[in-house]
């Protein structure tokens, strides 16, 4: 009896040796074998989607408004139509507008006559001035010297008719009276002598300095005339422009070419200025203008592809392509169908060009947009459950011959499952994870 107890005491001994010296991992592994699952890695597939509703729209949209107040006469497209660049779209009432061009036209026929006749002032002006400043000419001296020549004759034969009458008083041959008119008649020839002889002066001596410079005041004050009628008819022709060019906007014309998305008035209306009369959309390019989630925002990238489904055509994908992504976050402008869905959620607005079927598609219809974020095939992936949520980097436990070892490893992009596993591990390694309880 005692020797079995003390081989049963040397048997325990010897466990605990063997435990001391590392078997105790043997039996701890186990032990632990039975609350652990092994998880291999593998080769495979990560694919990140980001979710999102959109709406198809023509890549550009243009809102004709009008540049005049007015009434309606014609609206002459109706919605669908497919308009060209300068096609007439709108017709206002113009009675007002053309007879303002007329008013304005008479206008410019009285101002020109006022200029044509501004400018035979000046021409009689220039001519006036140009006159009194040149030298006399020879014929006027010598005009003026015969003149004088004259006068002194018939000073000289009056002063001879006044002495004769004088020695006729004396003798008493005459009246006084006679006398007195010889004498009166030689004072006035002598007058006449002393005014030819200024008058030749004059002539000899040229215009006076200040009888020049009244003609040129007359031809600046011409001139003055001239311009002031000329700026008239500038005015008068620049009104007749304006009115041409308000007559004109009673015609609204397209500015693009495209299709007739929404016509917002109809014949009778009467508008204020600047007022939408029609929507216009450039059909040659559908797009889809998406409204992704502020927390989604950070995935998305130009280039990026994406699969768009409308309810119209069930089973049916469009593919396309982010080729635009807005810089600012708003409000949802396409409120979403799901209630589970955040309502006050503010959106970025990404456009996408669809390659494949845009035509199908109707303008203004609602659809959803899954866009690929992240694509990696042939990776080594490991299920994302067994590392921490967006983490780099990890240690795991990896199954060996001698039990579990940690083995620290690094890690890429993620979808909703897997994990993309960069260094530390190989396909075919099996990753321990604890079975829950």
């Amino acid at each position: 009896m005692i020797r079995r107890l003390v081989v049963a005491l040397v048997i325990v001994a010897a466990l605990a040796g063997v435990a001391a010296i590392g078997g105790w991992s043997w039996v701890e592994g186990l032990v632990r074998g039975r609350n652990e699952t092994a998880v291999p890695v593998s080769t495979g597939t990560i694919q990140q989607w980001v979710v999102a509703i959109g709406r198809v729209e023509p890549v550009t949209e243009v809102t004709i408004a009008n540049k005049i107040p007015g009434r309606i006469n014609a609206v002459l497209v109706k919605e669908g139509d497919t308009v060209t660049v300068g096609q007439r779209l709108i017709q206002f009432d113009d009675a007002e507008f053309q007879a303002q061009v007329r008013m304005a036209r008479a206008r410019v026929a009285t101002t020109e006559a006022e200029v044509r006749r501004a400018q035979r002032g000046l021409e009689a002006a220039r001519a006036r001035h140009a006159e009194v400043k040149s030298p006399a000419r020879r014929e006027e001296v010598e005009t003026a010297r015969a003149d004088l020549a004259q006068a002194r004759q018939r000073a000289l034969s009056a002063e001879v008719d006044r002495l004769r009458y004088r020695r006729l008083v004396e003798d008493g041959f005459v009246a006084r009276s006679q006398y007195n008119a010889a004498e009166t008649e030689a004072e006035v020839a002598r007058s006449k002598v002393k005014s030819a002889e200024e008058a030749l002066k004059l002539v000899q001596a040229g215009p006076k300095p200040e009888t020049i410079e009244t003609a040129m005041a007359h031809v600046r004050e011409a001139d003055a005339e001239l311009r002031r009628a000329e700026s008239h008819v500038a005015q008068a022709r620049a009104e007749v422009e304006h009115t041409q060019a308000v007559l004109q906007s009673t015609v609204v014309l397209s500015t693009v070419g495209g299709r007739v998305t929404r016509k917002l008035v109809e014949p009778g209306e009467a508008v204020d200025i600047s007022a939408p009369l029609v929507v216009l959309g450039d059909t040659r390019k559908i797009i889809i203008k998406a409204e992704v989630d502020e927390t989604d925002v950070g995935k998305l990238a130009l280039g990026q592809k994406a699969m768009i489904t409308a309810d119209a055509y069930p089973g049916r994908t469009f593919p396309g392509t982010i080729y635009e992504m807005g810089q600012t976050v708003g409000k949802r402008k396409i409120r979403p169908e799901d209630p589970t869905r955040m309502q006050d959620m503010k959106v970025l607005e990404t456009k996408i060009e669809i390659t494949e079927g845009a035509a199908e598609l109707k303008l203004g219809m609602t659809v959803d947009v899954k866009v690929s974020s992240v694509y990696k095939d042939k990776v080594l992936v490991i299920p994302k459950r067994l590392v921490p949520a967006g983490a780099k980097e990890a240690t795991v436990r990896v199954a060996g011959p001698g039990g579990g070892q940690p083995r620290a490893i690094k890690l890429g992009v993620r979808d909703d499952e897997k994990v993309e596993v960069t260094a530390g591990l190989s396909a075919g390694d099996k990753v321990l994870v604890a079975n829950r309880p």
